[in-house]
C-alpha cells in the first residue's frame, strides 16, 4: 500500500513538474511575441514620426523662402523706386 501511495506521489510530482515547464515555456513564447509586436508598432511609428517631421520641416522651409523673397522684393521695390526718400522729403 504504502509503495502505491508512493507512486501516485512521484506522478503526481512528475505531473506539476511537466505542467510548470510547459506553463514557463508558454510564458517565454508569448513573452516574445509581445516584445516582437511591440519592437515592430514602435518602429512603425518612429518611422511615421520622421516622415511628418520631414514634410513639416520641408513646409516650414517653403513658407520660409516664400516670406523671405517677398521681404527682399519689397526692399528692392523701395530701393528702385526711391520710396522712402520722396516719403522724408515730404515730411519735411
Amino acid at each position: 500500500m504504502k509503495l502505491k501511495n508512493l507512486e501516485n506521489h512521484l506522478a503526481l510530482l512528475g505531473a506539476v513538474v511537466v505542467l510548470v515547464g510547459v506553463s514557463f515555456a508558454a510564458e517565454d513564447a508569448l513573452a516574445k511575441e509581445t516584445r516582437d509586436a511591440t519592437t515592430t508598432a514602435a518602429a512603425e511609428a518612429a518611422a511615421s514620426a520622421v516622415k511628418i517631421a520631414e514634410q513639416a520641416s520641408k513646409d516650414a522651409a517653403s513658407r520660409a523662402a516664400e516670406s523671405l523673397a517677398r521681404d527682399v522684393l519689397i526692399d528692392l521695390d523701395i530701393k528702385h523706386t526711391d520710396t522712402t526718400s520722396t516719403l522724408i522729403a515730404g515730411e519735411q
